[in-house]
């Protein structure tokens, strides 16, 4: 058997659906095409079995496979929307963290945390405050902690560090406030103890999303007024 997988989600969608390949993988070969920039953000750090070619390089479609098309988020009004990705496949979806395996480079996280001033035994909150195409959820900096005593570390762009290489940082973070992006599912995948706070970049988002995560995640819910002051550019 053949399968070619069409993912039309973003990062976050296709750190989610990885167990989809590796499941598939197993009665087949598996052709995954990765769009340039999300290949370069992470993807392809990511280890996947030697039947799962994933890749800008990888064909969309494959004489003779069969094609495994993916749900998006053009319908958020249904609250099974990201498990419905699953559904299409036939796999069960809730261990799919345990199906995210990828490569460190302890050199490139070392130095990001120069670049961002992070020395050892620094106490630091995260804040990513940036999804999609550079939008800015306007909620995630104004709600950070007023008092607290150690540093505010902003997540942003270095050299050609991936979102694997902010693995040390979130790993030692105190606080971590986000809007919801593809961060989560990589702390998902970590061994971590910092406060957990999210911002939903959608109105209805958490009832999508939420599922999906078993950290502690604490989901920030505003009336539809504040949120549409908070993600001026966002679709409901």
């Amino acid at each position: 058997m053949k399968y070619c997988i069409d993912q039309p989600g973003s990062l976050g969608d296709i750190l989610f659906s990885i167990k989809i390949a590796e499941e598939l993988a197993k009665k087949g070969e598996v052709y995954w095409y990765i769009a340039p920039c999300f290949w370069e953000s992470g993807v392809s750090r990511i280890k996947v079995s030697d039947n799962v070619h994933l890749g800008p390089d990888v064909p969309r479609y494959v004489s003779g496979a069969e094609t495994i098309k993916l749900t998006d988020l053009t319908e958020r009004h249904d609250p099974d929307l990201m498990v419905k990705k699953y559904d299409v496949a036939g796999v069960d979806w809730e261990d799919w963290v345990d199906y995210l395996k990828y490569d460190r480079d302890l050199e490139t996280e070392k130095e990001l945390k120069e670049f961002l001033g992070i020395e050892d035994g620094d106490r630091y909150i995260l804040m990513n405050q940036i999804y999609g195409s550079n939008q800015i959820h306007l909620g995630v900096k104004r709600d950070l902690p007023k008092d607290y005593p150690g540093k505010i570390i902003e997540m942003q762009v270095f050299n050609e560090s991936t979102i694997f290489d902010w693995c040390g940082i979130f790993e030692n973070a105190e606080e971590i406030h986000t809007v919801d992006t593809s961060i989560q599912y990589v702390i998902e995948s970590l061994d971590i103890n910092a406060k957990l706070v999210v911002h939903p970049r959608h109105y209805n988002t958490p009832p999508i999303v939420s599922k999906l995560f078993k950290k502690p995640w604490e989901w920030i819910n505003h009336d539809r007024d504040t949120w549409r002051k908070l993600a001026p550019q966002e679709a409901e």
